[in-house]
């Protein structure tokens, strides 16, 4: 009995000892993971933070690195590229090598990103219009299905835990975007394949300094409005400056957007497809200063443009020679542009309907203008010609022959 009590007590200090052997090694574990989740935690912490903003639901976006400093809060972003929407000709909307932001992260009690100060340096922008009329940032808001939404996390298939914890929270996670970002020596190529089918007009504009405005809808999911207030040059010449505010509403349906706009020096032949397609004037040459101010609210078109125009050149298009256009004959309309003495001011409205209907109409700089000389060439016609058959058949059609007499009254005393 006593050897086989000591059995017992020489097994039960075995056993003893096994597990204190056990619970050492699981403290030793406990410790060695905890200092390395201490010790890696920003690697973790910046794992998550790429796996969450590369699986955010944000249309078309796709970028390559993300690098966070958890001390400083700082959030560099690389390579970012937005796609452009299906049925447009370039691969991009919009493509930068970074962006820097500074990002507070909080998981309790749900997944918070709060993003403010956000500078993007050298971005290049995409604007397009289909040959069908549509405009790439119109389309950009439109859902993309979810196979298209991200192909990060598949090339990224460590720390599975993160995955299904992020998966479980999606639903509840939220990213708040600042009200504004800043754009510093930005690129905007415009291609409009609209007003150039096959072929496409193109304009280069840089560099473009300036600050975004952004609005989101009440579910936060889409952009209500986006504004942009800056300035920038002509295919990068100092002489040719813009600068405006420009507003897009990316919601509605048909295009809504506004724009309060001015530019100097800006060269006729690059709006030569617009005067083309919608004046009976074919531009050779010339440059003009331009105020502008035009509202689209879901395809309206309602503007109001002043211009100084240098050095013009022109020829009448004979296919539009009758069309009635700013409210006055394309005769008189020519003359007036013909005849001014250094540069020609001229002001016009615009109405367009949802249909591309567009009127036109002029301002009242441009009526008075056209009022005086009316009378000048009716006085001129009459101090030269004598013969009342040749003075009927100089004189412009559409002044009555009350109107004569009493200018010649007025001219022989």
């Amino acid at each position: 009995m006593v050897v086989y009590a000591g059995n017992i007590r020489v097994g039960f200090q075995k056993r003893k000892l096994m597990a204190k052997k056990i619970l050492i090694i699981l403290v030793v574990i406990i410790v060695f993971l905890g200092a390395s989740i201490y010790i890696f935690r920003a690697t973790i912490k910046e794992y998550a933070l790429n796996v969450i903003l590369k699986s955010f639901p944000l249309p078309n976006v796709a970028l390559a690195g993300i690098n966070f400093d958890e001390t400083t809060g700082k959030l560099n972003l690389q390579d970012i590229k937005v796609k452009n929407p299906r049925g447009f000709q370039g691969k991009y909307l919009m493509e930068a090598v970074s962006v820097d932001m500074n990002i507070n992260v909080t998981t309790k009690p749900s997944l918070r990103l709060d993003i403010n100060n956000i500078n993007i340096t050298d971005p290049i922008f995409y604007v397009e219009r289909s040959a069908a009329g549509r405009w790439n940032f119109q389309e950009l808001g439109k859902k993309e299905t979810q196979s298209d939404k991200s192909a990060s996390i598949k090339q990224n298939g460590v720390f599975d835990f993160i995955e299904e914890a992020l998966a479980e929270e999606e639903a509840k996670s939220k990213v708040f975007l600042p009200s504004t970002i800043n754009i510093k020596n930005g690129i905007v190529h415009y291609l409009d394949n609209f007003i150039v089918p096959g072929q496409g007009h193109h304009i280069d504009i840089f560099p473009v300094v300036g600050t975004v405005s952004l609005l989101r809808t009440a579910d936060e999911k889409n952009y209500e409005k986006i504004g942009f207030n800056g300035y920038a040059n002509l295919n990068g010449k100092p002489e040719r400056a813009m600068s405006g505010n420009f507003e897009i509403y990316p919601m509605h349906k048909d295009p809504t957007y506004s724009w309060q706009f001015t530019a100097s020096n800006i060269p006729l032949p690059i709006i030569k497809p617009y005067l083309d397609e919608h004046t009976p004037f074919i531009v050779t040459q010339g440059n003009l200063n331009i105020n502008s101010d035009m509202k689209a609210v879901d395809g309206q078109v309602d503007g109001n443009y002043t211009m100084e125009i240098m050095d013009l050149a022109f020829t009448l298009n004979p296919s539009k020679s009758n069309m009635a256009f700013l409210e006055t004959s394309v005769q008189k309309l020519t003359l007036y542009l013909t005849n001014q003495r250094g540069n020609v001011v001229i002001d016009f409205k615009q109405k367009t309907d949802s249909r591309g209907n567009v009127r036109w109409g002029l301002g009242p700089i441009a009526q008075r203008a056209i009022g005086l000389m009316a009378i000048d060439t009716v006085i001129d016609i009459i101090q030269k010609s004598q013969d009342s058959g040749a003075l009927q058949e100089a004189l412009p059609k559409d002044v009555p022959p009350e109107v004569i007499d009493i200018f010649r009254k007025i001219i022989n005393r």
